[in-house]
């Protein structure tokens, strides 16, 4: 089955579209476009930042061959909040939610009862653990409702809104289906912060994030993972902010192998793509963007 789906990725300062064309397991890009993002610039709908991001997602669109109907977006995690919570494997969907309540009133204090829209996500067992890590990813209401509202503009449908980190994880999966059998982290590369899951057999054993407020920190955060993380196969990582002299510099620190990862190994690109901007020149930029346009609920 044919289907051509346009994939976001959005943090405060930047917007990337891609339109990903998915015939069964084969996977074409067909455009690439990436600007200053403005949808977050001020509170509310119908405002310049608004109207300039959609002029820019219009102007993409317009110039892409191929129509998509759908839309699916991956929000840097600097816009959500991720939380761990344990819980006993017993407790019910309704006590878990409690919990996740209480969170965010703890850490966003007299926020309206449904300010935020949360799913969640039970983390694979460590043998170790006599309870469920329940991981909930949280993303203000108002942002949704801004995403449904800019895109509807355009005629597109707002189909998944997913975190950018879970994305390239996607990503990682398509491109790399050799990681199934082994214990992995991935870390994704930010501003002033870095992202680590923890996967084991393709299952998501945790998630955490760390500041660094420099490239020195950087490498001195994911060394440390590499030296402290018993049965470490490997390090993966992606993100706007990395670069190739980053990524030497985290290799040359690591006790594992460390592989930047390309989202693009089992995904073609059409001539024109490659023309205009080959993505392949630094492809970790674009993990989240087509992780998100290659995932299938």
């Amino acid at each position: 089955m044919k289907n051509t789906v346009l994939g976001l990725y959005l943090s405060e300062k930047t917007a990337q579209a891609l339109v990903v064309e998915r015939i069964t397991s084969r996977h074409t890009l067909l455009a690439l476009h990436e600007w200053d993002n403005t949808l977050f610039n001020y509170a509310g709908d119908d405002t310049p930042g608004v109207d300039e991001f959609v002029d820019h997602l219009s102007h993409f669109v317009s110039r892409t061959a191929v129509r998509a109907e759908q839309a699916s977006v991956a929000l840097d995690t600097s816009l959500l909040f991720i939380n761990t919570i344990p819980f006993e494997s017993t407790a019910t969907r309704e006590k878990i939610y409690e919990q996740i309540e209480w969170e965010l009133n703890e850490y966003f204090p007299g926020s309206p009862r449904n300010a935020f829209i949360t799913d969640t996500h039970v983390l694979a067992r460590r043998d170790a653990f006599s309870y469920d890590n329940v991981i909930a990813v949280s993303v203000r209401r108002d942002v949704v409702q801004k995403l449904h509202r800019a895109l509807a503009k355009l005629k597109l449908r707002l189909d998944i809104v997913d975190a950018d980190h879970f994305s390239a994880d996607t990503a990682r999966r398509i491109n790399y289906p050799d990681t199934a059998t082994k214990y992995i982290a991935l870390i994704g590369i930010k501003d002033e912060r870095i992202d680590v899951s923890l996967v084991r057999y393709n299952e998501v054993e945790s998630y955490s994030y760390y500041t660094a407020s420099s490239r020195e920190k950087v490498v001195e955060q994911i060394s440390s993972l590499s030296k402290t993380t018993n049965g470490l196969s490997s390090i993966t990582v992606f993100g706007m902010n990395l670069d190739k002299e980053l990524l030497t510099n985290i290799r040359n620190s690591s006790t594992v192998l460390v592989e930047a990862l390309n989202p693009f190994r089992n995904v073609d690109i059409a001539s024109s793509v490659r023309i205009a901007k080959d993505p392949t020149t630094n492809p970790f930029r674009y993990a989240a963007a087509i992780g998100v346009a290659l995932r299938q609920d």
